[in-house]
């Protein structure tokens, strides 16, 4: 269940008081002390071999950069998974653009600088073409894409990004949102010890 309407617009309220101020703090910090925030979140991003500061520095605390955080925070107040909990069997679509639902695979805004520049989707159409560009990385794993409604990215608070671990419609790992909260080592973790439960032996 979500929140109830007036309590849910007064959270998003409190939300966005505190982004602007987030916000306007950050451009006056980046203004008078550059060479300290870029050293902040240099250590921030020190383990990720992808991270360039000049890919973020242009877009931190832009207006874009306003919107999105915004979006964002917005969204995980309609966060419905709990690690244990049933986990939301939202619609999704297959790139072939047949129409399937999250459960099905248990059985088998603002941009970075010099990122992938992919335009605000439209359609699904506009969506599935945008996700094709993963399969050039030869993902080893389905892609599929969310419905125009949003209701993953919504019921699982999916945004930017972030990873879970299904079985039998149950949570059993939430991970932490990205970008700096994102780790796929704690995925393969929770994987592994699966399989090693599978390989046991019953107990009699």
């Amino acid at each position: 269940m979500g929140l109830p309407r007036p309590v849910l617009w007064l959270k998003r309220l409190w939300v966005l008081l505190q982004v602007a101020v987030q916000v306007a703090v950050g451009k006056v910090f980046l203004k008078l002390f550059p060479a300290r925030v870029k050293q902040h979140i240099v250590a921030m991003n020190g383990k990720n071999p992808h991270f360039s500061y000049d890919n973020w520095a242009p877009t931190l605390y832009s207006m874009q950069y306003f919107w999105f955080v915004l979006k964002v925070q917005w969204q995980r107040l309609e966060d419905r998974t709990e690690p244990g909990g049933l986990a939301p069997n939202c619609p999704v679509v297959r790139l072939s653009g047949q129409r399937c639902n999250i459960w099905d695979f248990m059985q088998d805004g603002w941009a970075f600088k010099n990122n992938v520049n992919i335009r605000t989707h439209q359609t699904l159409q506009d969506r599935l073409q945008a996700a094709r560009l993963l399969l050039d990385r030869a993902p080893p794993c389905p892609v599929v894409v969310d419905t125009m409604r949003n209701q993953s990215s919504q019921f699982y608070a999916a945004l930017p990004e972030r990873l879970f671990v299904l079985q039998e419609g149950r949570i059993l790992y939430k991970g932490k949102p990205g970008p700096w909260n994102y780790h796929p080592e704690e995925v393969r973790a929770v994987l592994e010890k699966l399989q090693l439960a599978r390989k046991d032996p019953p107990v009699l």
